[in-house]
């Protein structure tokens, strides 16, 4: 059995032959066309010509695409790890955009194991911390912000260090590897005298 048209456009075909066989004065073929579920009819017909859904489709399938890049250039870093093979095609799309590859950035994994602030000499101290990953993979090495705080927490000296400052030996650290920085520092300045504590913070910049 051959296939039936729609309902919409049968009837939309019987209005335009019997308008085509008696034509209406121009009121009331106005007056048709005012008609609501005739204009519903002729608009469900519309988005129903081949042309219209091939023109959705593709800019469905071009939306996608573009959603697809923005995910990969956004995690790059993770789907590199979990899919070593893919970071060549990675590199090649960071390309154009000027950005790189490298360890993933997973701050909750970092945990500071441990920390000291301690006089050396005059106005010469030392910070000593240990970092570790708890995350299953390699992760990009953090800066440290170190702040030094009076009697009522409030901050007085902060200083930012980052993965260079604290000489660390690779960008990343390993998973589930332990990692112990130094740091000599020099404190000056009229707030020197208030410095009651400290505090560390891992951070990516």
């Amino acid at each position: 059995m051959p296939p039936q048209p729609a309902p919409e456009a049968s009837y939309l075909d019987a209005v335009d032959e019997l308008s085509r066989a008696n034509p209406a004065p121009a009121e009331d073929a106005g007056a048709l066309d005012d008609v609501t579920f005739v204009r519903q009819a002729r608009r469900k017909a519309f988005w129903r010509r081949p042309l219209v859904r091939a023109t959705l489709g593709l800019a469905a399938c071009a939306l996608l695409v573009a959603l697809t890049l923005q995910i990969a250039v956004q995690e790059r870093d993770r789907i590199a790890v979990a899919q070593p093979a893919l970071k060549p095609l990675l590199q090649q799309l960071c390309e154009p955009l000027k950005c790189t590859v490298g360890p993933p950035r997973q701050i909750e994994a970092v945990v500071i194991d441990g920390s000291t602030f301690s006089k050396l000499r005059g106005d010469a101290y030392r910070l000593s911390f240990t970092l570790r990953n708890q995350a299953a993979t390699d992760i990009a090495m953090p800066a440290i912000e170190l702040t030094l705080t009076d009697g009522q927490d409030q901050p007085v000296v902060r200083r930012v260090l980052s993965p260079a400052d604290l000489g660390t030996p690779s960008a990343t650290l390993a998973a589930g590897a332990d990692w112990t920085g130094n740091f000599a520092m020099s404190v000056s300045g009229n707030g020197l005298g208030r410095v009651a504590g400290y505090r560390v913070l891992a951070f990516y910049p």
